[in-house]
């Protein structure tokens, strides 16, 4: 009986916590309670992504019911993207979906953002809570469950309802908002290193550290799949506390060692069975594009937290929130990170009472460690003061070079971290004020010569310091975003059939750059495909290989468009305007087909946010009807205009007529091209593959067809899967072979073929012969390149993929850097050096350039690409360095503007190979036109054709 009174009670007791921890994330994330249904926290770039993800995750699993969440082409379509390099969060989709069931999309997301609160301040109360069982073998540490209780309310709100968690709140960042396993994680890995309480036997202690390491698995893993980079976080916590354990017991018998190590290594059993799914997503992508998942890692200088803002309030302070807008640094994406006056001095506080005593002496030594790493590793690679580099390194360099470590590009993310050890300290800090307060030093009542009582007068001093903190890190009103969808969008999710559709303006963005159309915008259609459903080219990820970016800008048509609608900048309007003519001629008779060949079936036009050249070549080029039109206000309350058009006679049919052949070296052949393709044919007509498994991306008829492949070697044999599903193959001859299409087979709106060439594979070089066995000649310059190997040059300006690769017999050797990148080579076709010039943005990098070009003897052989922007700084005695290697092109007013060349010193003007442009890169070949170190096979057309039988 007494022992149910006591379980009532404490669930009575839990109850009362979670529900004050709930009225605090109702008041501190004000007036997201009053716009609930309509609204979340957010500016519109981070939240419509985050929110879709949630859809995202009950589409796949319930609607579509496919386990594979991370392989997606419902964006970036038809390229596909691999959503484990994006923050997919797939736990909060998962716990969203029965919400989802019973309520809105934006109901399930803000119950969910305002859980991570009232679970990160309930995990902070319990870590604080769990110190009692240190308590039991530290006699001078309070044993009063007030003392605690009260104490672990206030970690809770110091954890939950910290100022660097509202920003991530208020930038609509849900993923990095989901902290609240980690305090859960930190309990249970502490749990493993506690020591053996009074009367614990051997055997019961192996048991609770192995059942602890379990527990710290499984809220590792739920962190993992909420927020991967702070499961990286809790590994470093991880790795410390063994290493204190070490160190501070080295006297141990084989046995101790045992139960020492045991624990962890259970721990880390379950860890690799959590990254096993995200892991096989990954690896093949990076064994395949290399380690693009430390892309971005640059700004890490921009994302660090400037060591000046510890000092202030954020941005967000009702109060101080203009004074922190004029500090000297960035502070805008929540790299201020405060940890709030009350907060430093409590911790501080805490620190010295463990210290203070022989018996937690090694305990302070553990988390006053952990409080300084975590808190260096905020600051980034070097310590910042005002905005300006002391040089002074920082342990983030070290650590973003260890795999896994490398994905984290936003130093002051680590603030999590130290934000969970300061609010365990602040509890022991206000545990040691408590029982001072509760040993008769409180503040007297009102009532002369009268004193507290001690239960209410710790509750008032409690609630004191408790506000002290909200005061400083508050940070009310969170701004909101309107996710209200346009009823255009719900009549679009009424058309039948599974097709894609194409938005103009839009874009494509990762965490380094946007391609498209910068704009708000391009998020908020993320976010309208909840409501349509249908697949969409335009996306938003992390992370992702080049070729996923360089799909849509080197495709026909979708080049011209993304130049388009940037046509508002004035060098690419100006460029569009004079041109215009010969886009029209080019695409009038081809759009229909290339829509048709991308699954489109509809467009939906922004009028609004249209360039007023976009809007042109829309009504004279594509073959379009209006079916809808909407006008409102949008997300922002702004005037919105969005226009829906299909496809206008015969360009709306399903399928292309067939028969059908497809050149893989013509005009149109990128459109078809996915990954695992030189970038250029040869000039016998072939294109080589340079993976094993190269792509193509084809509209193929859902009825029974005849697939007929005109390849070449070095491989002896293909195979042919679509979309996943092996075909039979029959060989028509040595070099044709012809496929089997069964009915049904072919039922996406642009169908997957993936190739597999058996055999022997060949260096690059060797699919081409010089002529006469002489080798390849560098334009008219007179200088040759050995016969064995081969250039391949490419650049991109900013907007059309922002960079420049020189491959030398497959090898990239381009330094890659703004400007121009430059590499030498002797006549036997080493290279000597590379090098690269920034004349954008850079006054002496014309010079430099000029004195590096002059270093070379006559007959030299210079490769150079343009990366981003080259013309800015751009002087005269520049470029008549570059005529002098035979260059013709002049770039000095020409922003942006991509360029590429193969050249020799002592050449005219227009000797050299070269191109350039603005709206696509530019690409220039000397021998194999092979940009991988091998080749598997190759193919000249492919032929589609209805069954015979």
């Amino acid at each position: 009986m007494r022992h149910a009174i006591r379980q009532r009670a404490g669930a009575v007791q839990w109850l009362t916590v979670l529900g004050l921890y709930s009225l605090l994330a109702l008041l501190l994330t004000w007036p997201l309670a009053a716009h609930f249904t309509t609204h979340t926290t957010g500016d519109g770039i981070d939240d419509p992504a985050l929110a879709w993800n949630l859809w995202w995750i009950k589409e796949r699993l319930v609607t579509q019911a496919n386990f594979d969440i991370f392989h997606v082409d419902w964006m970036f379509h038809p390229i596909q993207i691999n959503l484990a390099f994006y923050t997919l969060t797939p736990l909060n989709g998962l716990l969203s979906t029965p919400l989802q069931f019973g309520a809105s999309l934006i109901v399930a997301n803000n119950l969910l953002l305002l859980a991570s609160f009232v679970l990160s301040a309930f995990g902070a109360y319990l870590l604080v809570l769990d110190q009692r069982r240190w308590a039991m073998s530290a006699s001078h540490l309070p044993n009063s469950c007030t003392l605690w209780k009260l104490s672990a309310l206030l970690a809770g709100v110091i954890y939950a309802f910290a100022s660097s968690k509202l920003f991530y709140a208020s930038l609509g960042q849900f993923n990095i908002a989901s902290s609240q396993w980690i305090p859960f994680a930190m309990l249970y890995l502490l749990r493993m290193a506690r020591p053996r309480q009074v009367g614990e036997t051997d055997a019961r202690e192996r048991w609770s550290r192995i059942r602890s390491a379990a527990f710290a698995a499984l809220f590792f893993g739920f962190q993992l799949y909420a927020e991967l980079t702070y499961a990286s976080f809790l590994l470093v916590f991880a790795a410390i506390l063994f290493l204190w354990q070490i160190m501070f017991d080295r006297r141990r018998s084989p046995a101790a060692w045992f139960a020492l190590l045991s624990p962890y290594l259970v721990f880390g059993v379950f860890i690799a069975m959590w990254m096993t799914p995200i892991l096989w997503a990954m690896t093949p992508d990076m064994l395949a594009e290399g380690d693009f998942f430390a892309s971005g890692g640059g700004f890490a200088d921009i994302f660090s937290a400037d060591l000046m803002g510890y000092l202030f309030p954020t941005l967000l302070h009702p109060l101080w929130g203009d004074f922190a807008a004029t500090l000297p640094f960035p502070n805008d994406k929540g790299q201020h990170i405060f940890l709030g006056y009350t907060v430093m001095l409590l911790s501080g506080l805490g620190l010295w009472f463990l210290a203070s005593r022989r018996d937690t002496r090694l305990l302070a030594w553990l988390w006053g460690v952990l409080f300084l790493i975590f808190f260096l590793l905020t600051l980034g690679p070097t310590v910042r003061w005002g905005g300006v580099d002391t040089g002074a390194p920082a342990p983030f360099a070290l650590i973003s070079q260890l795999p896994f470590f490398s994905g984290n590009r936003y130093p002051s993310r680590y603030s999590v971290m130290l934000m969970a050890i300061a609010a365990l300290l602040s509890g022991f800090g206000l545990m040691w004020l408590l029982s001072r307060f509760n040993a008769g030093v409180g503040p007297r009542s009102a009532t002369p010569g009268a004193r507290l009582p001690h239960t209410a007068g710790l509750f008032v001093f409690a609630t004191t310091i408790a506000a002290l903190v909200i005061v400083e890190h508050i940070s009310t009103p969170l701004p909101l975003n309107d996710l209200r969808i346009p009823p255009i969008y719900q009549r679009l999710a009424q058309e039948p059939d599974d097709f894609a559709i194409m938005e103009l303006p839009t874009g494509w963005r990762n965490g380094a750059r946007v391609m498209g159309r910068s704009d708000v915008l391009i998020m908020m259609q993320q976010w309208w495909q909840t409501d349509h459903g249908k697949r969409r080219l335009g996306g938003n990820t992390s992370r992702n290989p080049v070729a996923k970016f360089q799909y849509f800008t080197e495709a026909p048509l979708l080049g011209e468009l993304i130049a388009l609608m940037n046509a508002d900048r004035q060098h690419i309007g100006a460029y569009i305007d004079a041109n215009y003519a010969s886009m029209v001629a080019a695409y009038r008779p081809r759009a229909a087909q290339i829509l048709r060949d991308l699954g489109i079936r509809s467009v939906l036009l922004h009028e609004d946010k249209a360039t007023p050249q976009l809007q042109r070549f829309v009504r004279d080029i594509l073959p379009l009807v209006e079916v809808d039109r909407w006008q409102g206000d949008d997300w922002m309350g702004a005037p919105a205009s969005i226009v829906r058009y299909t496809l206008a006679g015969e360009a709306n049919t399903a399928s292309t007529p067939l028969p059908r052949t497809i050149s893989l070296t013509d005009e149109d052949a990128s459109l078809y091209l996915g990954e695992g393709w030189a970038p250029m044919p040869t000039g016998d007509g072939v294109r080589y593959a340079t993976r094993r498994n190269p792509v193509l991306l084809l509209a193929l008829p859902a009825t029974c067809a005849q697939i007929d492949v005109d390849w070449t070697g070095p491989a002896h044999a293909v195979g042919v899967r679509v979309n996943g599903q092996s075909l039979a193959v029959q060989s028509a001859a040595p070099d044709r072979l012809t496929a089997l299409l069964p009915a049904g087979v072919a039922d996406q709106p642009v169908d997957r073929i993936e190739l597999r060439f058996e055999g022997d594979s060949l260096p690059g070089g060797e699919v081409m012969i010089a002529p006469n066995g002489r080798g390849w000649s560098v334009g008219a310059t007179g200088a040759t390149l050995p016969g064995a190997s081969w250039l391949v040059v490419r650049s991109a300006g900013e907007e059309v993929g922002d960079f420049a690769k020189i491959v030398i017999d497959g090898r990239d050797m381009a330094r890659n850097e703004r400007g121009y990148n430059l590499v030498a080579l002797d006549n036997q076709g080493s290279v000597l050096d590379s090098a690269a010039f920034d004349t954008s943005g850079d006054s002496k990098a014309s010079d430099a350039l000029a004195a590096w070009i002059d270093r070379w003897p006559p007959g030299s052989i210079i490769v150079g690409a343009v990366n981003d922007e080259a013309s800015l700084q751009l002087s005269q005695a520049a470029v008549n360095a570059l005529h002098s290697l035979g260059v013709a092109i002049d770039l000095r007013d020409h922003f942006r503007w991509s360029h590429a060349f193969i050249g020799a010193i002592g050449a005219r003007p227009g000797e050299a190979i070269e191109a350039s442009t603005l709206i696509r890169p530019a690409t220039v070949a000397l021998g194999a036109p092979i940009d991988g170190e091998k080749v598997f096979g190759g193919l000249r057309a492919i032929s589609i054709a209805p069954c015979t039988r």
